[in-house]
């Protein structure tokens, strides 16, 4: 699997071996990365996903219906997979203001996208994009999965 972002800070790349949960290597801003800090490097880009899927089973957090909406379900390809895909975007699309965690923040732009490749049961997140303000600083973030390769 290869991952990308695109936005002012720069892009990532990661190659992933899902089959013994091993990153092969990363690319950060032009650096590579490879061995064990390639792992801690993306447990740490994915981490609050991951530990949201990991420890509850789920992306609630992500997906709550009280502040985002489930949009549809396309199949997307991405390089030579193509899978499944859910989107889901704000519930009110002039901004919400979410209340989780202990964290306050008004969310003014949202889009996750979701899926589970074929032979796996991984759920990867394919495609996100934030705007958002808390205590006055507003960040603004877009992830996109731009390849996968599957091998046995």
């Amino acid at each position: 699997m290869s991952v990308a972002t695109s936005a002012v800070t720069g892009s990532f790349n990661f190659i992933v071996d899902t089959n013994n949960n091993t990153v092969l290597s990363a690319n950060l801003f032009g650096t590579i990365i490879t061995g064990a800090q390639a792992k801690v490097e993306f447990d740490s880009f994915m981490g609050l996903f991951g530990l949201e899927a990991y420890y509850n089973g789920n992306i609630g957090v992500f997906t709550d219906p009280t502040y985002f909406t489930k949009e549809g379900t396309s199949t997307q390809t991405f390089g030579t997979v193509s899978f499944q895909v859910t989107s889901y975007g704000l519930s009110n699309p002039s901004g919400e203001v979410l209340n989780d965690c202990g964290v306050s923040a008004t969310i003014t732009s949202y889009t996750l996208s979701v899926g589970t490749p074929p032979g796996t049961s991984l759920l990867f997140l394919v495609y996100l994009q934030f705007t958002g303000t808390e205590n006055g600083t507003t960040s603004s973030i877009t992830f996109q999965l731009v390849s996968m390769t599957l091998q046995s």
